[in-house]
């Protein structure tokens, strides 16, 4: 594939730390190739101190839309003017569009990504969410659509201050107790946490308590990803992040594009073939 740049081409971008992992380039510019737009995707690092000046700087520079991962999903949120549902409710965002008339408009294609992934593996009674950010609120939304009963473990939760339910929504330290509690009352487990990135990244207690009975989840694509590898090892139903990658490129494309997404390309791209 040869990218052709004119004058006149658009520009879309990711933005993130880190950012160098993201697959994102490589379909959105497949998929620019295939429908012969004239436009280009490309990857910005932008650290958390220098958010607001990145925001400002992509709108200056007239890109035309922007997908958003890790730290920034939820500081983004705060720079549009218009969140579209259930961007609105969960205050986070991972693709915001650049309008011609100044405003910074936003969507969770990760929430709603996650809730078509979730309904191939049909009706489920309680889900188990691991992480506190971004992506855990649009896995969250997804269980929750289903009126799911939800566990949420943390590392920024204490079981002294934190555990009272809320919303339907249980609240745990990052503990073994906490594990073996969830894991078994939960159907599905999803991983909205970075670990699974980092080769050395690995969660002992879902090595001894995950089951073959038990879904998996998880928003990372990292190909040696541990956590996946143990959830597979331990015969569980497992869905891993290039499904979510499908699933939120596919939608943030059209939304961005105004076009539909060629889901195909897109798909071999991601997942090879």
């Amino acid at each position: 594939m040869n990218l052709k740049i004119s004058g006149a081409s658009q520009i879309f971008a990711i933005i993130g730390d880190p950012v160098a992992h993201s697959a994102s380039p490589a379909f959105w510019n497949a998929a620019f190739h295939f429908c012969d737009i004239d436009a280009v995707y490309v990857p910005f690092r932008v650290c958390r101190a220098d958010l607001a000046e990145a925001i400002t700087g992509l709108k200056a520079l007239c890109v035309s839309g922007c997908n958003v991962t890790a730290p920034h999903k939820q500081a983004v949120a705060e720079f549009c003017d218009l969140l579209h549902n259930p961007a609105d409710s969960l205050k986070a965002v991972n693709c915001i569009k650049f309008c011609e008339d100044g405003r910074i408009e936003g969507w969770n294609t990760d929430a709603t990504g996650c809730l078509r992934m979730l309904t191939k593996f049909g009706r489920q009674r309680t889900g188990l969410v691991m992480g506190s950010g971004g992506a855990a609120a649009a896995a969250i939304w997804a269980l929750q659509q289903s009126g799911d009963r939800v566990f949420q473990i943390a590392r920024s939760y204490s079981d002294a201050i934190d555990s009272e339910q809320t919303n339907d929504i249980k609240r745990l330290a990052w503990n073994k107790k906490n594990f073996a509690y969830a894991i078994e009352e939960s159907d599905i487990i999803i991983n909205a946490t970075p670990l699974g990135w980092h080769k050395d990244d690995f969660v002992a207690e879902l090595k001894e308590f995950l089951s073959k009975s038990k879904f998996y989840v998880d928003f990372n694509y990292a190909p040696a990803s541990r956590l996946v590898e143990t959830a597979r090892q331990s015969g569980c139903t497992v869905m891993d992040g290039r499904e979510l990658l499908l699933e939120q490129g596919v939608e943030s494309f059209s939304l961005l594009t105004g076009l539909p997404a060629p889901e195909e390309v897109i798909r071999r791209c991601i997942f090879g073939g």
